[in-house]
């Protein structure tokens, strides 16, 4: 690609012969091709880094539901944000040399800045922990994804646009010719009868009425038609307000008269109804307005389910509990050293009792009684898990472990869930 042309500019993917040989492409075939044709976001067509529109253009599908799609794969192990972010890096900016983390290697010019690139870097080390996290949804979803991206490829790549690289500008040959052909042999004498009006100021001597084309008394030139009345403007789309109005009211059914709702699912429940919306704005090619109103809700979502806005809590938190009926469900820190100490607790034979401690951001710690049975699971997105001395460590680290104590089998059942966002775990007996 010649840098002083501008770089890649799109034609349609009808034009590469080997289209016919997609299919049958193997495995690594694929994926080389995929990365060589991959979409290019353009600064015009983007609602945030222009992902979306980019991957919709590229496969000839509707970018509305491509929105969808991250919208709704952020619920599962934020999958939505991650992927989000691997486009926002790896996807290039039309008429850019390379993507913005081709471009940090030095492998090329991008238009994306070398901070921002930084910054998006950063944000997939959460965003990385949360899909790699302890539940298996997140990462079912992104097994998902990229198997639906790789079938896409290899059944719409022909569909949309291909980026292709500029073979340099044509000039247009009808004024070309005209203003670079000479006559050839010598010119012709003028014709009385198309005399060389611009030269000329009195009339010639085969003239003596003066009747040359330049003395003709024309009439004036016929007044310009009047302009063409404007055409009416369509009438708005009501689905963007519509839309918001029932996503509000329906937030606000749930808020009232489900109790034990948090504002993560008040939430959800908004953005569930602005996911229809979009369906349907997709049908009826409106409501693109609401993209603006998604793509912030969910990244609030997300937020809200990493430090759950009820009970945002920092510090040093030290909780313990000496009976069965003191035990709490749950213990939540946002960030800080969470310490629950049960190393009193006392059980009879047959009680079983549950309990979690969550920190989203920082050291969760917990003291076991020395003879109560243990069925416990430690687990951290980023972080160390030390649980009954089995460690773990990495991204992410967990540790199950069932425990009878130093009596052996009998007595109580405690059920325990230890866990933390990016931090430390450590559970030992009293």
């Amino acid at each position: 690609m010649d840098a002083d042309q501008g770089g890649p500019r799109w034609c349609p993917r009808a034009s590469r012969g080997s289209v016919d040989t997609v299919s049958e492409m193997s495995v690594d075939a694929t994926l080389r091709d995929f990365w060589r044709t991959r979409p290019r976001r353009r600064s015009e067509d983007r609602m945030l880094a222009g992902v979306a529109a980019a991957i919709g253009r590229r496969y000839g599908i509707d970018p509305v539901l491509v929105r969808i799609a991250f919208v709704v794969t952020t619920f599962y192990g934020s999958v939505g944000v991650l992927l989000y972010l691997l486009g926002w890096l790896l996807l290039p900016v039309d008429n850019d040399q390379v993507s913005a983390a081709e471009a940090i290697l030095g492998r090329g010019r991008s238009s994306v800045s070398t901070a921002l690139t930084i910054c998006l870097g950063l944000a997939l080390i959460p965003a990385s922990g949360a899909v790699l996290g302890l539940q298996p949804t997140g990462l079912v979803a992104l097994a998902l994804c990229a198997g639906a991206l790789f079938l896409l490829h290899r059944h719409r790549s022909g569909a949309g646009e291909l980026p292709t690289a500029e073979s340099g500008t044509t000039e247009t040959t009808s004024d070309a010719a005209t203003a670079g052909a000479a006559p050839a042999g010598p010119a012709a004498p003028a014709s009385p009868a198309a005399p060389d009006t611009a030269e000329r100021s009195t009339p010639p001597a085969w003239d003596p009425l003066g009747t040359a084309p330049f003395a003709w008394d024309l009439p004036d030139p016929s007044p310009a038609a009047p302009p063409a009345p404007a055409e009416p403007r369509p009438p708005r789309s009501k689905v963007t307000p519509v839309t918001l109005g029932l996503a509000l009211l329906a937030g606000g059914i749930a808020s009232a008269f489900i109790p034990a709702i948090g504002p993560a699912q008040v939430a959800g429940v908004v953005l569930a109804v602005i996911g229809f919306g979009l369906v349907a704005g997709s049908m009826l090619h409106s409501g693109r307005g609401l993209i603006a109103v998604a793509v912030p809700l969910a990244l609030l979502i997300w937020v809200l389910q990493a430090a759950p806005a009820a009970g945002v809590s920092a510090g040093e938190r030290r909780w313990d509990a000496g009976t069965v009926a003191a035990v709490q469900p749950r213990y939540d820190l946002t960030a800080g050293s969470g310490w629950l100490d049960l190393s009193d607790l006392r059980m009879r034979n047959g009680q079983t009792v549950a309990t979690a401690v969550s920190v989203s951001l920082g050291e969760a710690k917990v003291f076991l009684p020395p003879d109560v049975d243990v069925a416990l699971t430690c687990g951290a997105a980023i972080g160390d898990v030390n649980c009954l001395d089995r460690t773990s460590s990495g991204i992410p680290s967990q540790v199950a472990v069932r425990d009878t104590g130093r009596d052996g089998p009998g007595g109580g059942t405690l059920l325990l869930d230890v866990r933390t966002g990016t931090g430390n775990v450590e559970v030992t007996r009293g």
